[in-house]
């Protein structure tokens, strides 16, 4: 049964890639201009030689032909930006620098929304809750590239506690996943909150109670594992969204990542680099999507069974 459930997600993750290649295809050979346009000392001749050597005189249906296979091996194409330089290459040298800082980013919110939200719940409608929600429309309230600023400006200009910008040492590191943090810590505390006061009111929960067992054996024994669950839902999803919410915020602090490369590309107009950083995500989403559905169906064993019958 696991096996199928398994099979069947993996060919759902397929299906979803080809459309998300397709219509990035298509979306990015329909817009206005071409690579070339803002290099303005290039004749019509030279365009088109230009055009020729990276297949772009070919018909639509054959440059997408093509690329389909070039993607299923693992070749996003030439940069028209950068000549020498592969998409590949590009991600290879600068995504360890959004990876790192997504990761710490998200250990950091996940464990810090985790105990938020277990703590509001506990102390429901007592002062402990009420901060506990105000964090969190904080979180929610300010975006990453206005809050990126005023912690650059107060805590490292003003202040001087950590480093403004750059990616010289650890301590460079803490603003930057801090900004990023706040959006997932108020999502998954407000969304712990919820699933934990659902569990609380229980039935199976007031019978744990009434058996004897202590708050802690009930809590962590009972409650956390039932409540825990939308989290790991939302877990991959959220993951995925922090690592490519750093395109923003390492243009701010200057963190040496894709994110430059994505702005200079959509300034440029750079097909190859556009559509093969969104590829990448998109696969990043998907296969984490993925994992988290095959993670979701172990916790769970309810979730494969009905989607079994499904």
């Amino acid at each position: 049964m696991m096996a199928r459930f398994i099979l069947k997600r993996f060919i759902y993750m397929l299906i979803t890639f080809w459309i998300i290649v397709t219509v990035t295809f298509v979306l990015m050979h329909n817009l206005p201009g071409d690579p070339f346009a803002n290099s303005e000392k290039l004749t019509t001749q030279q365009r088109a030689l230009l055009a020729q050597q990276y297949g772009l005189d070919k018909p639509i249906a054959v440059q997408y032909k093509e690329y389909l296979i070039h993607v299923v091996q693992g070749d996003l194409g030439v940069s028209f930006a950068y000549p020498t330089r592969k998409v590949t290459d590009i991600i290879q040298q600068s995504f360890p620098a959004s990876a790192e800082l997504g990761t710490e980013s998200i250990i950091f919110s996940v464990i810090v929304g985790l105990a938020l939200g277990i703590t509001a719940a506990l102390k429901h409608n007592k002062s402990w809750d009420y901060a506990a929600m105000v964090i969190a429309i904080i979180g929610v309230s300010i975006p990453s590239f206005v809050l990126g600023p005023i912690l650059q400006y107060t805590v490292g200009v003003k202040l001087g506690i950590l480093p403004a910008a750059l990616w010289d040492g650890p301590a460079n590191r803490i603003l930057p996943a801090l900004t990023l943090s706040f959006m997932t810590i108020a999502t998954t505390a407000r969304m712990m909150r919820t699933s934990m006061l659902d569990v609380i009111n229980s039935d199976y929960i007031k019978t744990a109670y009434s058996k004897g067992l202590s708050q802690t054996t009930v809590i962590f024994k009972h409650t956390l594992r039932n409540a825990i669950l939308p989290i790991i839902t939302i877990l991959g999803p959220i993951a995925v969204n922090v690592i490519t919410g750093t395109l923003v915020v390492e243009q701010i602090f200057a963190v040496p990542g894709l994110g430059k490369y994505f702005v200079q590309a959509v300034y440029s107009n750079d097909y190859t680099l556009i559509m093969g950083l969104t590829i990448f995500y998109s696969l990043l989403l998907i296969v984490t999507i993925f994992l988290t559905d095959i993670a979701y169906g172990f916790i769970d064993p309810r979730i494969r069974l009905a989607k079994g019958r499904n």
